[in-house]
């Protein structure tokens, strides 16, 4: 007998149909080095992966469907099946490549994930790309690859073999004795927060029932919320994709979109949906597409923090609701502030309040985001969907992180594109200071990936100039 998935993660493999892939992943930008090559992270991975063990099962399914699918050990399992390596010379090619790679399907007979590991980039620097199924990602999950891989310091974390009295049969134990061996004495505050809250988290993740009520609570949010609004009106960007993924990134400073964001009466959040507003906008334009047509304002499926001002009890409260983006209003200054106002009267809404989940607030640990984003609505029954994009912005850790002794530059998450009209999405992750956007499109998404991101880009220019 093998390890129940959870129904969202059986969603997850359900929703992977015709041009729909669930792979998520991210991309990880470090200086290069002899840990940030192939054989360096075969021998890391080999060293660490007994702390996920989720990451050497597969999924065994039955041959008429009589049952659900399990997770079980995969005899088979050998690390070298899963990490690839390639050259590249630009970010150019680096995009070409992670837009390749994210455009294929795992394969369900081997654990699902992958890691490729990419070198020959400009200015002494090399990437890591971190692929997994939607299934795989159970929120604590998809930090526990990061975390399990990267370190707080340049020297790597030892990491001793866990006893048989740790070898709980729970999923994030073995993770969770890791952390709290971590010695604390040589770290500094930050990083000591880090530890602690990923601690409790992982404790937290250890009771299977706390995990299910977070996680009804968390997608359950998000079905109630699509009855209650109407379709989102298509877009030029809301056509059926293709299989073919393409990517691109960015980053703005975390300061400078604060001082933006306090000097409008905003939230960083209202300031990144400002900018998204813009980009839409802009990307709308170059489409060919008049804004003075548009009858609603596009809609965006957003996570956002709905703990209340003054509460010290020392996590987050998250829910994932439905924004309307302002995007006919050009300035950004009265964007942010729109947005504010609208995500106060979503904040202050029972079934919002409701619905949302308790996250680590350092942003080590944003577990179950991702979990609920899958099971984001699929078109409603009158054949619109509720949404035409979203915008995936968690909170990342603010402290340096090292990838087997090589220092982290950013981190970009790249999205699936689920349903299938939406040709492309937002994903946001703060790192260190600076604030990493992913773009994610259709390969045949007309104006291109380039061009939103190019929007994107202006955009968050823009949004900068306010707060200087």
């Amino acid at each position: 007998m093998g390890d129940s998935l959870s129904a969202t993660d059986r969603a997850t493999l359900t929703a992977e149909k015709g041009n729909v892939n669930m792979t998520v992943g991210g991309l990880v930008l470090t200086d290069a080095g002899p840990g940030v090559t192939y054989d360096a992270l075969v021998r890391r991975i080999d060293e660490r992966i007994h702390l996920l063990p989720r990451y050497t099962q597969r999924l065994q399914e039955s041959w008429f469907g009589e049952r659900h699918p399990v997770w079980v050990d995969d005899d088979n399992y050998d690390t070298h099946w899963h990490v690839h390596s390639t050259h590249v010379t630009s970010e150019a090619e680096l995009a070409r490549y992670v837009g390749k790679a994210m455009s294929s399907r795992l394969d369900r007979s081997r654990p699902l994930w992958e890691l490729h590991v990419i070198e020959g980039l400009p200015n002494e620097q090399s990437a890591v790309l971190v692929k997994m199924h939607h299934a795989l990602v159970d929120g604590m999950s998809a930090v526990g690859v990061f975390m399990v891989l990267m370190d707080m310091t340049p020297e790597p974390q030892p990491v001793p073999p866990v006893s048989e009295e740790e070898s709980e049969p729970r999923q994030h134990s073995k993770l969770y004795h890791y952390f709290a061996r971590i010695p604390m004495r040589n770290l500094s505050m930050t990083q000591r927060i880090a530890v602690t809250a990923t601690e409790w988290m992982l404790d937290r993740a250890l009771d299977p029932r706390q995990a299910e009520s977070d996680l009804r609570l968390a997608t359950g949010l998000v079905r109630a919320l699509q009855k209650l609004r109407s379709s989102a009106a298509p877009l030029p960007f809301n056509k059926p994709i293709s299989a073919n993924r393409s990517f691109a990134w960015t980053t703005a400073p975390l300061d400078g979109l604060k001082r933006a964001a306090k000097a409008n009466g905003g939230t960083v959040n209202d300031a990144i949906l400002a900018a998204v507003s813009g980009q839409v906008a802009r990307y709308l334009e170059a489409a060919g597409f008049a804004l003075s047509s548009l009858e609603q304002d596009p809609v965006a499926l957003v996570p956002v923090s709905v703990r209340p001002p003054g509460d010290s009890s020392g996590g987050n409260r998250i829910a994932v609701v439905f924004v309307d983006l302002p995007v006919s209003e050009r300035d950004p200054a009265k964007r942010i502030a729109l947005i504010s106002e609208r995500m106060r009267k979503i904040k202050g809404s029972a079934e919002v309040i409701a619905g949302s989940v308790a996250l680590d607030m350092t942003g080590v640990v944003p577990p179950l985001m991702s979990s609920a984003l899958s099971a984001m609505p699929r078109p409603r029954d009158d054949g619109g969907s509720i949404q035409n994009i979203v915008v995936s912005n968690v909170p990342g850790p603010q402290m340096p992180l090292y990838f087997n002794g090589s220092a982290v530059h950013g981190v970009f998450p790249v999205m699936s594109l689920n349903p299938a009209d939406q040709g492309f999405g937002v994903g946001v992750l703060s790192y260190n200071g600076r604030v990493c956007f992913g773009v994610t499109a259709d390969k045949w998404l007309d104006p291109g990936v380039d061009v939103a991101l190019a929007a994107l880009r202006a955009e968050l220019d823009e949004v900068l100039e306010l707060g200087t």
